[in-house]
């Protein structure tokens, strides 16, 4: 419920006024000196002031309300501060509104000129606080977000490259295709640094993670009280990706209520947030990905057509890393001198034996099986050297990634691994041996869909 401070040194006034606006909703709370005002704005929480001019130094001029007005901007630059007196003239109203007053009303007041400059001028300061907040969050996600600068010297990746980014200056929406591990969100902020809107926000949400029951304050944000949980105001992605770029990763695994939901959204360029009455404008760019095949999905009813072609204005398939072996030892070089970097290691190097098991080995988990390999050797190599027992390969023969018979583990015996290393093979090597697919990959684990994503993202 939002709140009106009085500031009058009438107390029928003020009696009159909160009569007035209580039944318009608001709670008050009535002071009868600027300087009480000084104090409760100070400590508590307050939508507006409806503040007197006029006080008992100055009863006809309104030099106390000016001075006032002042002082209250100082304590919160957002505040509204409605001024009303009985000895309004027009060098008094510009003055007051020069000081940095929301409205001028002289008394007797009109109740429903009142009300409804009240209502206004709150709504214009949640307004400039969800701006306040937004151009924070903003700032933040762009110091912590990192420049992509692909290794690559695949022709494969490098075409894929210069796709993207031809594709990037457009508004086209861009659905990117792939297995597991290969990057596609890494592909997708290449986009976004690429395009005309590389100023803005690049907002990325796994949408596995997200529940019907979530999915609306996620995407387009909830007021505070909007529901039980609702202890304070949450900015949506949507917002959050206002003339930037919104990542859906793992669309495919959005269920058809939720997907009913982005697709008015997409079709409308409209979305409200939970809780209010406010319709906000679509103005993010979208970029999506999934690894499942969708033509497939959309035969068996589970992803509705409408959406997908909403999403793929330009569908880009990125190539998995067999595809790109020029590749491996780069990246693995790379990933070596950046956790060597990270954990303040020696810089570790690839030995003969271990660059030719890296050459041989077949990489079903990308680049992200790649990433943790190295991440791990950093630690478990001895005197900064890796050898191929380091990387703690399966053997090609005998992959249980290629058998035909289940077996209960494919992690490698390596007494040196923590218990996270041991959960992150075991998520990799099941998703491996059931061929990318998550669904039977979750269910080999026990574990449900959204539980699976969100172990998965513990280990990017």
């Amino acid at each position: 419920m939002k709140k009106v401070l009085i500031v009058d040194d009438s107390l029928d006034i003020q009696a009159s006024l909160k009569f007035l606006l209580e039944d318009e909703g608001y709670t008050c709370h009535g002071v009868v000196t600027p300087d009480a005002a000084f104090d409760y704005v100070s400590t508590q929480e307050v939508d507006l002031v409806l503040l007197d001019m006029n006080f008992t130094q100055d009863t006809t001029r309104g030099k106390e309300g000016l001075a006032a007005i002042s002082q209250l901007m100082q304590i919160d630059p957002l505040l509204p501060i409605v001024v009303m007196t009985g000895w309004a003239t027009l060098d008094l109203a510009v003055n007051a509104l020069k000081q940095g007053a929301a409205d001028f009303i002289e008394k007797p007041w009109d109740d429903e000129r009142l009300a409804h400059s009240i209502k206004v001028h709150i709504e214009k300061r949640a307004d400039r606080q969800d701006l306040v907040r937004l151009s924070a969050e903003n700032e933040r996600l762009k110091k912590t977000q990192r420049s992509i600068n692909f290794v690559t010297q695949s022709e494969h990746k490098q075409r894929v490259l210069a796709q993207l980014t031809q594709l990037a200056q457009s508004e086209m929406n861009i659905l990117l295709t792939g297995e597991n591990g290969t990057g596609k969100s890494y592909y997708a902020q290449y986009i976004h640094e690429h395009s005309r809107r590389a100023d803005g926000s690049f907002i990325s949400i796994n949408m596995g993670a997200v529940s019907d029951e979530l999915f609306n304050s996620e995407l387009f944000g909830h007021k505070k009280g909007a529901f039980t949980d609702a202890k304070e105001d949450r900015v949506g992605a949507f917002t959050l990706a206002s003339n930037g770029s919104l990542f859906l990763d793992e669309i495919a695994n959005l269920s058809l209520r939720s997907q009913a939901k982005l697709l008015q959204v997409l079709e409308e360029r409209k979305y409200t947030a939970v809780g209010s009455h406010k319709v906000l404008e679509n103005t993010a760019r979208i970029i999506s990905a999934t690894n499942s095949k969708l033509h497939d999905a959309i035969a068996n009813q589970a992803f509705r057509q409408d959406l997908y072609y909403r999403l793929n204005t330009v569908e880009v398939e990125i190539p998995p890393l067999r595809a790109c072996p020029e590749d491996i030892l780069p990246l693995a070089e790379r990933f070596l001198s950046q956790f060597s970097h990270n954990y303040k290691k020696p810089l570790a190097s690839l030995m003969p034996c271990a660059v030719k098991a890296l050459k041989q080995y077949e990489f079903l988990g990308n680049v992200r099986e790649l990433k943790h390999m190295m991440e791990r050797v950093v630690f478990t190599c001895a005197n900064a050297k890796v050898f191929a027992s380091d990387l703690a390969l399966n053997n090609a023969s005998d992959q249980s990634l290629h058998s035909t018979t289940k077996s209960t583990s494919v992690i490698p015996e390596n007494h040196d691994l923590t218990l996270d290393e041991i959960v992150e093979q075991a998520l990799f090597s099941r998703l491996a041996f059931h061929g990318g697919n998550v669904s039977k990959a979750a269910k080999s684990l026990g574990l449900s869909r959204s539980a699976w994503y969100r172990k998965m993202d513990k280990y990017e």
